[in-house]
């Protein structure tokens, strides 16, 4: 009885209320007779005790019952602990578009923000880093502790990567491998990134094409795009002079999403976009058993062997519909908490309650309805999905929703046109001015962006195309200047060349004792070098013959003087570099 305890004390105090009704209706019991008491007593007529035994039974049952609901346990038991052995990698974009500036500050914080929402939510399971450019690298391999790698987020930045570019495939391909060394054949691959090519999609579907990996996107910028500011604070050009303009290819994204059966969102300000890909990565879909000698003690709760003893009383009342009428009052109540597949619901009603309980991916594969199948995927961050479901819904609704999907996809004219029209079929929509309103105004921020872009180009242009005349200028004058000096020097060669054989030989001075004009100007001694130049000499040379050091990697002496974590990182990543062939030239600069 040492180890005897209740696991939920709390229902103990359901006690208090038991007792006042059993006092409140012993009382009630004397009170309230057809015949009085004392007149009943006088004719021989006795029914207190059919009721005290009415109430007896009443106060028991109920007695028997919260003690078997406080949960009494007189032992505890071991079984085994199991742990979530899922796996995630989030792979990064670490090119030189994410400098762009449609977002702001740029694509490269806003990721890094993201990156660090998104890890604090990752509790359980394993979890890598990639980052890739033109080819891709580890940065965190599999580890349960997601806290070192929200130390490294900070320290990310595209001038870190040993080889610019851009391919995605093959950081998907590191990213699968990477899983596969620890031992899983099934995980999420959630990629930030702000472009894939046809030519990456294409390879990454092949990739994903008959397995269980799922890869989930996050696009980081915009359609219409933005040059790319370096840090310097100068803008990104091509090679024929032009300031690039880097672009979102967000039908793309959302293709390859729908391939792997997973989700595309565009970046958002709120944090909808991170909350949505947390609730589908954080699935458990593995478990594995632990060591045997990681055993949990679980309290053995006794208060079942109760249950028996309330059987009697419960077939009694029967008789009355008590239960009956209980079941009918529960059974409603406990389906409409369920979410679960139900034999009384059809496919909507299910998805509907899904939908309530913000179930929201599971919602939109699940409704019929096209228009609420939209919002779901709307809710659910996928708006390329919810412009195709709700392009058939002809509905004021349908139309306002629609609207909004196209709004959060970047494409503002179609945004504008349908709010326009729900306006006209409901001008007191207030909600919907609202929103055209805000439209309105990204809208003209972008052709603003635009018309600077393309002013911007046209000046570059003017400029380099001035510089480019005056450096032929230039070129032209010191050509002429060169030729000028080379024709005096080569006169004055000329005259030096003449008086020198016209001088006398000079040995003859010399065996005399007199000094010649070449004696005086040279020294009558050459001292042999010291020993410590000749040392210095000798390791200089050796120095030279040796192979030369890339000097990144001479950094490395340094990193623990200066205590920059970003050195480490990029040494880091240049040994992995130097560990492999160099990536292929994909055309893809930035």
């Amino acid at each position: 009885m040492s180890d005897f305890r209740f696991l939920y004390p709390e229902w103990l105090a359901m006690m208090l209320p038991l007792a006042i009704m059993v006092i409140w209706l012993i009382k009630r019991s004397r009170s309230k007779t057809l015949i009085a008491p004392h007149l009943a007593k006088a004719m021989g007529f006795s029914h207190n005790s059919s009721r005290n035994l009415s109430i007896s039974i009443a106060a028991v049952t109920g007695f028997i019952a919260i003690v078997a609901l406080a949960g009494p346990s007189f032992t505890a038991s071991e079984r085994p602990s199991f742990s979530n052995q899922s796996g995630r990698v989030l792979i990064m974009d670490m090119s030189m578009s994410m400098y762009a500036t449609d977002i702001k500050p740029n694509r490269l914080t806003q990721a890094k923000y993201k990156a660090r929402d998104l890890l604090k939510q990752w509790n359980e399971g394993s979890t890598g880093l990639i980052v890739y450019a033109g080819d891709a690298y580890t940065v965190s391999p599999m580890t349960s502790d997601t806290h070192t790698i929200l130390n490294l987020i900070p320290n990310l930045s595209p001038d870190l990567m040993p080889f610019q570019g851009a391919n995605a495939a093959i950081a998907v391909e590191q990213a699968i491998s990477m899983m596969r060394n620890i031992g899983l054949s099934q995980g999420d691959l959630v990629l930030f990134t702000d472009d894939i090519d046809n030519q990456e999609a294409d390879n990454i579907e092949t990739l994903l094409k008959g397995t269980k990996w799922r890869l989930t996107i996050l696009g980081v910028g915009s359609q219409a795009g933005a040059p790319i500011q370096l840090l310097d604070g100068t803008l990104l050009k091509s090679e024929s002079g032009h300031t690039v303009v880097a672009k979102s290819n967000f039908a793309n994204m959302a293709k390859l999403a729908r391939t792997s059966k997973s989700l595309f969102t565009p970046i958002q300000l709120n944090n909808s976009d991170i909350e949505a890909i947390s609730r589908l990565t954080n699935n458990v879909e593995a478990t594995s058993k632990l060591n045997q000698a990681k055993q949990i003690m679980d309290r053995v709760n006794n208060g079942i062997w109760l249950v028996p003893l309330l059987l009697i009383p419960a077939l009694m009342m029967f008789r009355r519909g008590v239960v009956f009428a209980l079941l009918v009052v529960t059974l409603p109540a406990m389906n409409i908490n369920s979410v679960e597949a139900s034999p009384w619901l059809n496919d909507d009603q299910q998805a509907k309650r899904l939908f309530d309980s913000k179930e929201y991916k599971q919602a939109a594969e699940l409704f019929k309805n096209k228009e609420w199948q939209g919002m779901a995927q709307y809710e659910a961050g996928d708006f390329a999905a919810a412009i195709e479901s709700l392009k058939g819904v002809q509905t004021p609704r349908g139309k306002y929703n629609l609207a909004n999907a196209y709004a959060q996809n970047k494409d503002f004219d179609q945004a504008i046109s349908l709010y326009e029209q729900v306006l006209e079929q409901q001008p007191d929509n207030s909600d919907a001015k609202h929103n055209l309103e805000i439209v309105r105004r990204q809208q003209q921020q972008q052709q603003q962006q635009q018309q600077q872009q393309q002013q911007q180009e046209s000046d570059e242009n003017s400029s380099s195309e001035q510089q480019q005349g005056s450096q032929s200028e230039e070129n032209s004058s010191a050509e002429e200047k060169s030729q000028e000096q080379e024709s005096k020097q080569n006169q004055s060669n000329e005259q030096k060349m003449a008086n020198d054989e016209q001088k006398p030989q000079s040995k003859d001075k010399d065996e005399t004792g007199q000094a010649s004009s070449e004696q005086e100007s040279t020294p009558k001694e050459i001292k042999k070098p010291d020993k410590p130049l000749e040392q210095e000499s000798q390791q200089l040379s050796q120095q030279e013959r040796a192979e030369p050091i890339d000097p990144a990697l001479r950094k490395l002496e340094q990193v623990e003087s200066a205590r920059d974590p970003s050195r480490l990182l990029k040494a880091q990543l240049i040994l992995q570099a130097k560990s492999k062939q160099p990536p292929e030239n994909t055309g893809k600069k930035w």
